[in-house]
Parts: structure tokens; sequence; C-alpha cells
């Protein structure tokens, strides 16, 4: 009920609003008001059309609107349109004094069906045409910096041995860098030889403590009566045989930087203990030290075991394990980045190439096993065959009779069942029981090369020669 009598008040308002209150209001209209007639003469414009047209309002009031087109003030003409459609139109027109106006004419009829008043609403636009043009500017501007930072993030990742084509580690390296610029604890999972230490070092150079020290301890090559004088230091005379002035451990060393924990899962239970407080409150007390010393760093840890199954071993502490994985990154084994391995191969020829002063070229026959190969040392095992295939090769173009015998193994036995004997056919029958057992599961190359650890190109060759011949 009051609702209705709301409603009830404001109409009695606004019915007895007079003159002077509606001039003052279209008077100040952003918008310029010209109202004219059934037959198009002007009945009233408000003071925006001086600025519009560079003319004064009683100037042209009770003249027709076509003086206006006749004039020049204006122009396209809009009312012998509006005439023949005889409903709301909205028209771009252009005045004398350069100004660009968005005009909207709005028949007004009377109780009859009649037409009685034609209202235009005109606003200026001639600054948006210079605002879509800024804008314009601004994204390509915006697309350059992209660019600009897409291809520095590109020269960081070469200049450590990142090689990335694969989406999959694409995807890995999209998300280290964004996660780089928070302070979140991150532990990077992986096979050995995957380049944990290489995205660790990724995450330092796109972080806040880019400028100040990477400083990396392997748990696992320092034995663990040592490990804990490295990683914490210790105060002069803290037992016998300490230096005389004490030593720095690599925790005080990081200050400002980046500490990176290596095979993390090697440490002992103890000393997780004690790394839990660094983990924790970013302090920690030098062996045979009293005082506790603040500490400013980022903390990254790796390990290519399953943490989950170490805490479930008692091996690793539980408490820990929550507050050194805020984020996890597990990088993908090679074996699983199949566009990474002839990129990579040419990145790796080119680096010992440099370092040698050679100039190599290598064979279609040798990509091939190199591809076919499932490299389960990762990136580490094919970075150190193409070192060794620069260092020992002395022909200008390296083939596979150059490559290490384990890579022949990798050879598809098919058409070559004579170098096998009686085992070559035995052999090739178990080879189609799992290609096809395989196809039949997954339907797809790139699932059958996982589920078979071959690479897909491999994968490829024998589901088109055992199943589509």
């Amino acid at each position: 009920m009051s609702n209705t009598v709301n409603i009830a008040s404001h109409l009695q308002l606004y019915s007895d609003l007079d003159r002077e209150i509606l001039l003052k209001i279209l008077q100040n209209s952003y918008d310029e008001i010209f109202v004219t007639d059934a037959a198009g003469v002007i009945l009233y414009v408000n003071p925006m059309c001086e600025q519009y047209y560079g003319v004064e309002a009683k100037a042209i009031v009770g003249k027709n609107a076509s003086h206006l087109v006749e004039q020049g003030y204006c122009f396209p003409p809009m009312l012998p349109r509006f005439f023949r459609e005889m409903k709301r139109i909205t028209v771009e027109q252009e005045t004398s004094i350069g100004k660009k106006l968005l005009v909207t004419a709005t028949p007004v009829f009377t109780q009859n069906g009649d037409l009685e008043l034609i209202v235009q609403n005109s606003r200026d636009i001639t600054h948006l045409d210079a605002i879509r043009e800024d804008l314009a500017k601004t994204r390509s501007m915006m697309q350059g910096y992209r660019q600009e930072a897409l291809s520095y993030r590109k020269e960081q990742l070469l200049a450590l041995g990142i090689v990335a084509h694969s989406e999959k580690f694409k995807t890995i390296l999209e998300m280290a860098h964004q996660v780089a610029g928070l302070d979140s604890n991150i532990t990077l999972l992986g096979r050995s030889g995957t380049g944990k230490s290489l995205l660790a070092q990724y995450i330092h150079s796109c972080s806040r403590y880019a400028e100040g020290p990477f400083v990396t301890i392997n748990c696992a090559a320092i034995p663990g009566s040592l490990l804990e004088s490295e990683l914490f230091g210790y105060a002069e005379g803290a037992f016998s045989g300490a230096r005389k002035n004490g030593k720095t451990g690599r925790i005080a060393m990081a200050e400002g930087g980046t500490l990176f924990l290596d095979e993390i899962t090697e440490m002992s239970p103890k000393l997780q203990a004690k790394l839990l407080e660094v983990v924790q409150d970013r302090r920690f007390i030098p062996l045979g030290a009293d005082n506790y010393r603040k500490i400013n760093m980022r903390i990254l840890a790796a390990t290519n075991k399953n943490l989950k199954e170490a805490i479930k071993k008692g091996r690793f502490r539980e408490d820990l394990y929550y507050r050194l994985t805020v984020i996890n990154l597990e990088i993908p084994p090679l074996c699983e980045r199949v566009q990474d391995i002839l990129p990579l191969i040419y990145f790796f020829l080119d680096r010992f190439d440099g370092a040698c002063k050679t100039k190599h070229q290598i064979h279609p026959d040798a990509i091939a096993l190199l591809q076919d190969y499932s490299w389960p040392g990762n990136v580490r095992e094919l970075e150190h065959t193409m070192e060794f295939l620069v260092a020992t090769v002395r022909d200008h173009t390296i083939t596979k009779r150059h490559l290490p015998e384990n890579f022949h193994q990798s050879e598809d036995v098919t058409g070559e069942s004579d170098r096998y004997g009686l085992l070559g056919p035995a052999v090739e029958a178990l080879t189609r029981k799992f290609v096809v057992n395989a196809y039949k599961d997954c339907e797809s190359s790139y699932k059958v090369a996982r589920k078979l650890g071959i690479s897909q190109s491999r994968a490829n060759r024998l589901i088109r020669k055992f199943l589509k011949k």
C-alpha cells in the first residue's frame, strides 16, 4: 500500500513541474535537445546547439530543420529518411565546425496517431575516433610488450638450456612463470634428469629474488653427518676440527635470494625437524651458536621420489611436506615430451660444436634412432649423448653407426628378423600382440606410446604395420 502511495506522489510531483523547472532541466542537458513539429519547423533547441553548430539557438528557432542543412551547418539531412520510416532512427552527422554527432530522432504521436513532434537527441562523438585510435595504439603497444616479454622469456629459457616445444612442458613452464612472482614454497617433482634444477633457476630468475644469489644444496650428494653443518653453518669452536672463524652455511648464503634443496627426501628425519623451523619461520641457529638468525629468502625443493610414500614409510615428515609443497610442479619425462627431442638434439649439437669448435651435421637415420629411444635418463642422458657424439665423431656427419649400442636395440625388429635368427619371429609376434592390445585399449598413438614406454613416432610405425596395412 505504501509503495502505491509513493508512486502516486512521484507522479504528482512530475505533473506539477512548472515551465521554469522543465527549462532548467533541458538547458542543462549534456546532450543537445532539438525539437521540431510535424512539418520540421524548429520549436526548441537547448544551448548545446551553439557548441555543436556554432550558431545561437534563437537564430534557428522558427526555421525549418532543412535550413541547417542548406546553410551547411550539418550534413547529411536526416528528416527525409525519418519521414519515410516514421520511427525512431539514429544517424551520424558532421557539423560545419568539425563536430561529429550521433543523432537519434524519436517521433511523438497524438492520441489519434498523428505525428505531433520530432524530438532529436544529439551527442558529440568527435573524440570517439581519437579514443578508438588511442585504444588501438595501446593494444598494439601492449601486444608489442607481450611479444618482447615472450622473447625475453624464451632467451631466459635457452640460456638455461630449457627447450620447450611440447604442449605438456609448455604448460609447466607457464605455470612456473605464473607462480614465480609469489613467495610460496614450491616443490619440483619428476624423474632424474628431467631438468628440475634448471626449472628452479628459471623460477628464481622470474622472481623478486632474481637479483639475489641462487644457492643449491644436493641433499643426496653430501653425507648426513656433514649436511647439517653445510646447511646451517657453525660458530667458532662449535666442535673439534671446526674452522677458527666458523663457517657460513648455505641457508645464510641464500640471504635475499633462493635456496634450492635438491633431492630433499635424502635428508634425515632429524635434520628435517631443524629445517621445518627455517621453512616455517625463516630463522635458524648455526651449530654452536646461541641466537637465532633471521633470513629473507625463497625456498624451492625437488625430489624424484614419491613424497607421500616416503611419509608412509616414516622417511619424510608430514608437517614439512605440507609446508614445502604449497605448490607442486611435476616435470614430465622426456618420453612424454617427444616433440622436444628433435629441438633438444640440435640445441645440444650446437652447444657442444661451439665448445669444441667443430661443425657436425646429423643424418636422418641417426635422428630416427634418437627419436625412437625411450630416454630413461631423460634430458640429461640426451645432453650427455650429444656431448659424446660431438667429442668422438671425427666425420662431418653423425650417422646411426656412431650411436652407442643401446640405441640400436631400440630399432624396430620389423623387416630385420634375419639378424635375430630364430628369435626374430617370436619377438615380432610378441611386439604385435602388445601393440594390438594397447591400441584396442587406447585408440591413439600417443596413449599407445605412453603405455608401452616408446616414442610416439615408433608407436605410429608399429600401428601402421600391424593394424593399418
